[in-house]
């Protein structure tokens, strides 16, 4: 289920859409995840030392600015480079300056678009991230005094929050396989297996199941024994999940070992209705605001401890690429559209953790799609 080169027009398209509404001559990304976005490329953010540049002009062809390794592997390994951007400029090796600041070539390519005296986006803002040193953007700026350089937020964002039906499909992809290795992991709990080990036979079942090679292990906390072990009465929270295409699973699931009581059961229904309610209410035209005080006012209702108790604590955001915006809390001003897809999880604070029952879905025209089907949501009893 590779990116079709569909997706890749689609987005650049969207992108000078967006652009031209805000009188913006052209767009730098440096961020390693939007780079891949807008690219087809991948950029791992642990290699920093290689800084990679998408370059997209309102008219003309967009540029990419990236090491020499991408092309020596796919020279030497009889492979296509792997995006499918014509225009690359490739700088050979890092260190290759002993300088303080360096020029990766981003000066070039707005040059040569006709960029020198312009209006150009780059991330400057709360919600993105700058994939070169501040001192090279200092650089940047001083090599080109006449280019005006504005956050391009407005413009990331406009782009990744709505989601294609593509995106979506590959969305559901990586909840299918995290769901079928989450279910054959819970099938084999016993008391005494440990955190870490239930992590590993969950990356491995990742595997097995067609996730990202990168796929990481979910987060695995109740555990109370020693070294990490699971005992009677203990409830294994799972949280997070794979990669599909680079698309991420991200919902919750809970576990306990031996019968639950009944305040482990009150909360766990409890709190999953919540959800159901507040999912219901996750329709186009609706606030983030919105969401959250409804959530609020059903959580007061409970008696339980509520985690949101300031008006900043998000229970639930966006997901895609990565954990991203909006965030659902009385802050973020976004309204609801379809296509976009969020992770809704009321939050309550509990003598076995965190409880926040969590799902993955998508925003329809009427109203919510869950994505995380299987496993189920009901408390999984360990015999």
């Amino acid at each position: 289920m590779a990116v079709p080169a569909a997706e890749y027009e689609s987005r650049t398209t969207r992108a000078r859409a967006l652009m031209r509404e805000r009188s913006i001559d052209g767009l730098v990304v440096t961020d390693p995840t939007t780079f891949f976005y807008f690219s087809g490329q991948r950029a791992p953010v642990r290699m920093k030392q290689r800084p990679n540049a998408f370059v997209l002009p309102l008219e003309g062809e967009a540029a990419i600015v990236s090491w020499s390794g991408p092309g020596m592997f796919a020279r030497l390994h009889g492979r296509p480079y792997p995006s499918w951007v014509e225009d690359r400029r490739i700088y050979p090796e890092v260190p290759f300056d002993t300088g303080e600041s360096v020029d990766w070539g981003i000066r070039t390519v707005l040059e040569d678009r006709g960029l020198s005296n312009a209006t150009v986006a780059i991330e400057l803002g709360r919600d993105t991230l700058l994939g070169i040193p501040y001192g090279d953007f200092v650089r940047l700026r001083a090599d080109l005094p006449n280019v005006r350089f504005v956050e391009s937020g407005p413009v990331i964002w406009g782009c990744r929050t709505i989601k294609s039906e593509w995106e979506i499909e590959a969305q559901r992809q990586a909840c299918a396989i995290g769901g079928r290795a989450w279910g054959r992991c819970l099938e084999e709990l016993h008391v005494g297996i440990t955190s870490a080990e239930i992590q590993k036979r969950i990356v491995t079942y990742y595997m097995e199941e067609g996730a990202d090679l990168g796929s990481g292990p979910p987060i695995a906390l109740g555990a109370t024994g020693p070294g990490g072990a699971f005992q009677a009465g203990d409830v294994l929270y799972l949280d997070g999940g794979c990669g599909f295409e680079g698309y991420q699973m991200d919902f919750t699931r809970r576990a306990v070992f031996g019968a639950p009581n009944d305040r482990q059961r009150r909360e766990h229904d409890g709190m999953w209705e919540i959800l159901f309610k507040v999912m219901d209410r996750m329709v186009p035209g609706t606030s983030m605001a919105e969401i959250f005080e409804y959530s609020q006012s059903l959580l007061a209702k409970t008696g339980f401890v509520n985690y949101s108790d300031h008006p900043a604590k998000r229970i639930g955001h966006g997901i895609g690429l990565e954990t991203e915006p909006p965030s659902i809390n009385r802050f973020d001003p976004t309204v609801l559209q379809a296509g976009m897809t969020l992770t809704p999880e009321p939050k309550i604070e509990s003598p076995d953790g965190l409880v926040n029952p969590e799902e993955h879905v998508a925003i329809r025209e009427h109203g919510c799609e869950i994505l995380s089907t299987h496993p189920g949501w009901e408390l999984f009893v360990v015999e």
